[in-house]
């Protein structure tokens, strides 16, 4: 799928959280808590009075326990008025992109003047299915409705035989994680996560774990080195009292390295995270008449669809079809490493001057539903800082595929 506005879209602004990971500081935040102050930092930016915004689409994939229509509670957090239009999307780690891409089409068909698109997401508040059957089928005790269940968690000093019985107990009920099976299980294949995917790719290709631990280790290194140099500072508003000081997912890669698994191990493959990024969009033609400065024009967004077992390398192909509508060269390439084992293929596949200059998901974690906008955000920042005039940002998705957009500055 290629599309290419008809009438020039413009980014006016872009925003996002810090991130972290499970447990971090941004945990005590919902995911819809975690789009509001990402959207409240873009409309500042793009200094638009929410009252102004016609539209907000967000991206969300574990939604489980947020409510209703989170996208609408994430745009009201930032002051946009009840009567304005709300979607809520879900493409898996795309999600955020898909909400751009959906803004667009909006603008273009007039349903819109200026709008909000971005993504949000709690790892840690993602919350845990439980039964009603347990894992031979049985109905567990109790009422199913207005129940709590509860099981003792043991000590952390009970001797291990506690500790094993437990978890059988845990599994025996049938107490199955969200964010796993939500964004990370493939449902056509049971049993099979996006991990076992790119396991698989990574030992059909001609690719060694030391060279993917090394682009792990430069994606630790550059995003160290943004967030010292004040680098983030320039595409982060403070989530709450969380300053906008980026938050490396993993301080501690060196004991990390050491620990291998196979191609995919702990140090090579971004932690699922916490985080939320926003850009407000119009045509280029309203923020004339606004008087607003755009700060990028998207020339093409590009969405590719594959089997599961693509996704890996689907990124190449979502660059190649972007590019080719675009008629640009991007120079720049903001990729997520939702996989380290993706930044040698992406950049063997795809070669540009710059890819990821500020590190990736591999050291700042990946907020699945926010992903899809953040490298939109990164890429903005990027693209201003060091000279690029066209950019391109790539994201894959679960279940098979990825989407990219390519942008011109302005």
């Amino acid at each position: 799928m290629i599309y290419v506005p008809s009438e020039p879209v413009v980014i006016l602004s872009a925003a996002r959280t810090p991130q972290s990971g499970l447990g971090g500081p941004l945990e005590r935040f919902t995911a819809v808590e975690l789009g509001g102050f990402a959207a409240r930092g873009a409309l500042e930016r793009a200094r638009i009075d929410p009252e102004r915004i016609d539209e907000a689409v967000f991206g969300n994939v574990v939604s489980a326990g947020l409510g209703h229509a989170p996208a609408k509670q994430a745009a009201l957090a930032a002051g946009v008025p009840h009567e304005r239009t709300f979607r809520t999307v879900n493409t898996v780690c795309a999600s955020g992109m898909s909400a751009i891409l959906g803004v667009c089409l909006s603008l273009e068909a007039g349903l819109a003047e200026v709008a909000l698109a971005g993504g949000m997401e709690s790892r840690s508040g993602a919350p845990y299915y439980l039964g009603p059957f347990d894992a031979d089928g049985r109905r567990l005790p109790g009422k199913v409705r207005g129940t709590e269940f509860r099981l003792k968690t043991p000590r952390r000093e009970a001797p291990a035989g506690e500790q094993r019985e437990f978890i059988e107990r845990l599994r025996g009920a049938g107490i199955r994680e969200a964010s796993i099976l939500d964004s990370l299980a493939c449902p056509w294949c049971d049993g099979l996560t996006m991990r076992d995917y790119a396991e698989r790719f990574a030992e059909r290709e001609d690719l060694s774990l030391e060279e993917v631990n090394e682009a792990a280790a430069e994606s630790y290194a550059r995003a160290r080195a943004a967030r010292d140099g004040g680098d983030f500072a320039r595409e982060i508003s403070p989530a709450g009292d969380v300053a906008a000081d980026e938050i490396i997912s993993r301080e501690r890669e060196g004991e990390l390295r050491g620990i291998s698994y196979g191609y995919v191990t702990a140090f090579n493959a971004p932690q699922l995270g916490d985080g939320a990024a926003a850009v407000v969009l119009c045509r280029e033609s309203t923020a004339e008449k606004l008087g607003l400065e755009p700060a990028a024009r998207i020339l093409s967004v590009s969405r590719v669809d594959t089997p599961p077992q693509g996704f890996v390398k689907a990124p190449v192909e979502a660059l190649e079809a972007a590019a080719e509508a675009a008629g640009a060269r991007a120079t720049l390439v903001e990729a997520n490493e939702s996989f380290g084992l993706q930044i040698p293929l992406i950049r063997r596949g795809f070669p540009a001057d710059e890819m990821n200059p500020y590190g990736g998901a591999v050291a700042l974690g990946h907020p699945v539903g926010a992903a899809g906008a953040r490298v939109v955000v990164t890429l903005l920042n990027a693209m201003r800082a060091r000279g690029h005039r066209v950019g391109a940002a790539t994201i894959c998705f679960g279940s098979g595929g990825a989407m990219a957009a390519v942008l011109e500055a302005l």
